[in-house]
């Protein structure tokens, strides 16, 4: 192409940048970048896309930043797109000032943050249990028209249950409905966390049956919360016959169960009696009977 005096033109160049930054090669598209701008190509929004996005996926947010404020001073607009991937670069650093302030400054420069937005935000709080601050940011989200979603509310209902604040996730449940989301298996299983979490587990029995009214089958992970819930508050008969409901329903336990499961029973008198029960689940049979 060059040979023939037709130099690569902005497109040619944002499908090498494009495909070494999916690779992770980043050192190679900073060069192609570099070359590009030597030759006097003009980046567009997609050049700094790919690479805000590339130096974001192998964790060096620095450089991510970097290229955004090359961007920015080469007056290219960012858009939300952008912001997002910034955003949950600094969730994934824990850098919670700067991901606030680029929310800030994304608002400033006219790039309204949008439901994903958020939610990359919310999410990253609620991972490290600031869990007040992902409220704020919720409510700073409905405040500007943004319409949280199934993954905003779950985010926030699992980082309340796991702080022991199931009476304000049950809330947020019932907005949830209220706004036309539907709970998910994902929902409802964190809920489950919470009130084992607060040995409510006539609640979380009550909620797995609720889930089969809805019509969302609890999983492998549902089971196991409750399941161990059980086996913690010494209820190991109600363990066991959890364990022979989800199979009945289809679902086989897994090593994480009967892990749960070889730990609770580990103190019995009769070990023959215990490795006959584990033996039994492993071959999917389900023939429980009242243990003492």
């Amino acid at each position: 192409m060059v040979a023939e005096g037709l130099g690569p033109d902005v497109i040619t160049y944002n499908i090498l940048i494009h495909s070494l930054c999916w690779q992770g090669n980043m050192n190679s598209a900073l060069k192609m970048f570099e070359e590009m701008i030597a030759r006097r190509v003009v980046p567009d929004v997609y050049t700094y896309n790919d690479l805000i996005l590339g130096f974001c996926n192998v964790g060096d947010i620095d450089k991510a930043f970097v290229v955004y404020e090359e961007m920015i001073n080469s007056s290219v607009q960012a858009n939300v797109y952008i912001y997002t991937t910034l955003l949950k670069g600094c969730c994934k650093e824990g850098d919670f000032l700067r991901a606030s302030e680029l929310v800030q400054e994304m608002i400033k420069r006219g790039v309204a943050p949008n439901v994903r937005t958020y939610t990359c935000l919310i999410h990253g709080l609620s991972v490290i249990g600031e869990w007040k601050c992902a409220i704020r940011v919720f409510r700073e989200m409905v405040n500007q028209g943004s319409s949280p979603n199934v993954v905003t509310f779950t985010a926030l209902i699992d980082s309340l249950c796991k702080q022991r604040q199931t009476c304000e996730a049950e809330k947020l449940v019932c907005l949830m409905e209220e706004n036309g989301e539907k709970p998910d298996v994902i929902t409802y299983t964190a809920l489950l966390q919470g009130y084992v979490l607060e040995s409510r587990l006539t609640e979380a029995t009550e909620l797995l049956e609720r889930m089969a009214s809805k019509h969302i089958e609890p999983n492998q992970h549902s089971y196991s919360i409750l399941i161990n819930g059980y086996c913690k508050n010494g209820r190991i008969n109600e363990a066991l016959r959890m364990v022979d409901k989800m199979m009945h329903h289809g679902l086989k336990p897994n090593e994480v169960i009967f892990d749960i499961l070889l730990n609770a029973l580990s103190n019995w008198k009769n070990p023959d009696e215990v490795k006959q029960i584990i033996s039994e689940m492993r071959d999917g049979q389900c023939h429980f009977e009242d243990k003492n």
